[in-house]
């Protein structure tokens, strides 16, 4: 485990503990004990896979130095993280994974490694889960916070759901704990100018639902929990690096403005698939 100089503005320590053999360093301004936007457990992997884990005060990220993307990102959602700032859109290279990175000759992703390849900057934490300062919100536009999907994926299928666990938390006063990340179970190929930015050919989510008088102390086998595993696709159904052209005309496509669609639900499955599917273990 290579060590890393502590930093004056930042929380960074060694994880030891056999529980994570693989976890290389924890970095962020949150010690991962206390942070809140964990539910029941926080994932580990059940293939062994080498992460950096990113604790912030936003949500816990674990990034994966081989596939530059993440692995999982977790993130509590209830009625305070709601707010007016609205979407920064302020797209940024991760400044404290950039720093721990260099040591191996490593850089973190940068918002222009995506141009050109026709795939979205794919939020796994949405923006629009933390509108309540800017200083939350623009967390969300960190580079170690995306994955490429198409334009379809993004902005219509996981838009819907997206919009859908909004509206619970301000309809219903309900309130969230969300793991959600990329699959790698086939080869969509890479991006990025050294074509070392792996391509997800799905992405899982899963969402805890409780009440707002509830804590992470209430999830057990009967939370009511919603699992989705959503192939990485067109939405004329092909894989998009059999389709370029299609891929690449549909990335100039607006941002939906209905999304209070149900066409998420299809794609509805349960946590020990979406466990097997991810090679992440996401519950006791």
């Amino acid at each position: 485990m290579k060590k890393f100089p502590i930093l004056s503005f930042l929380f960074c320590f060694l994880l030891y503990s056999e529980a994570f053999p693989k976890t290389e360093i924890i970095l962020g301004d949150v010690p991962l004990e206390q942070n809140e936007n964990i539910a029941n457990i926080i994932p580990h992997s059940s293939n062994d896979v080498s992460e950096v884990i990113m604790s912030r005060k936003q949500y816990v990220l674990s990034y994966n130095r081989k596939l530059r993307s993440p692995n999982w990102v977790a993130w509590k959602l209830e009625k305070t993280n709601i707010g007016s700032v609205g979407r920064s859109n302020n797209f940024q290279e991760d400044s404290i994974l950039e720093k721990y990175l260099t040591s191996f000759s490593e850089h973190a992703v940068a918002p222009t490694d995506y141009y050109g390849s026709c795939y979205d900057r794919g939020h796994q934490i949405p923006s629009a889960d933390r509108t309540n300062t800017v200083e939350n919100n623009e967390a969300t536009f960190l580079m170690s916070n995306m994955a490429p999907q198409t334009a379809y994926i993004n902005r219509v299928i996981w838009a819907h759901l997206e919009s859908y666990t909004r509206s619970l938390v301000v309809s219903k006063n309900k309130k969230f704990f969300v793991v959600s990340g990329p699959i790698f179970d086939e080869n969509f190929g890479s991006i990025g100018p050294n074509h070392d930015i792996s391509i997800p050919s799905k992405f899982f989510k899963v969402i805890y639902v409780l009440n707002q008088d509830q804590s992470v102390i209430d999830i057990n086998a009967d939370t009511v929990s919603v699992a989705v595993i959503i192939p990485n696709l067109l939405q004329n159904g092909q894989r998009p690096f059999e389709d370029l052209q299609n891929l690449c005309s549909s990335s100039t496509y607006p941002p939906l403005q209905n999304l209070t669609n149900n066409d998420w639900q299809k794609y509805q499955t349960t946590i020990s698939e979406v466990e097997k599917e991810s090679g992440f273990i996401l519950t006791r």
